[in-house]
């Protein structure tokens, strides 16, 4: 069976941004962080990190230092009882890839890859670009605060913390469930009355 996901951006929305990232002792979790990942787990949701890290392309860091970056946030939230489970990161810059948000390639090859649905799916970001792709491929785009002013398409919600995206994602896939369980009961009482 396959599983929704939330696709998450990084700097900004898991740890604080401190521009481009390249040492791993500088990863600061973002308060409600492991709150909001527990949840969306609790209720079968994947999670998954979308990220544009341009600082490879500019020659501020390589993968490596993604990776390295990567590997200290899953430890520090592994040492909390939650968890990511995929990362994907485009390291390119303004060169016309099909990874770099809000293009869609990411989100493709994450829910390729894994065996995910779109369906209650979202994205939750800090930026216009996380918003855009959300819309890109028909799933809610959510914002949080950002540390700069946010600039991009309406989003279909804006939270105050990554908690209150999750627990917003969760509300919108139970409301769905119930109609469309609704809407089926009501389809056999009206079959039930016509045969």
């Amino acid at each position: 069976m396959t599983r929704p996901v939330v696709f998450l951006d990084r700097d900004g929305t898991i740890i604080e941004d401190k521009g481009h990232l390249a040492d791993p002792a500088g990863v600061a979790i973002l308060p409600t962080v492991v709150g909001a990942l527990r949840l969306l787990h609790e209720h079968g949701f994947a999670t998954v990190v979308v990220s544009n890290q341009s600082g490879v392309a500019r020659g501020y860091f390589d993968e490596e230092t993604v990776r390295a970056v990567n590997a200290e946030i899953t430890r520090r939230l592994a040492s909390d009882g939650a968890a990511i489970d995929g990362w994907y990161w485009c390291p390119h810059f303004e060169q016309g890839c099909d990874c770099r948000k809000p293009a869609p390639g990411l989100v493709h090859r994450a829910v390729d890859e894994r065996g995910l649905t779109l369906e209650d799916s979202a994205v939750v970001g800090d930026r216009g670009s996380d918003v855009a792709l959300g819309h890109g491929v028909g799933i809610p785009g959510i914002v949080l605060p950002g540390v700069y002013p946010y600039v991009g398409p309406e989003p279909d919600f804006r939270a105050r913390t990554l908690l209150e995206a999750a627990e917003w994602i969760v509300a919108r896939a139970l409301r769905r469930a119930q109609g469309a369980r609704g809407d089926g009961a009501l389809r056999q009482a009206q079959g039930d009355t016509r045969g």
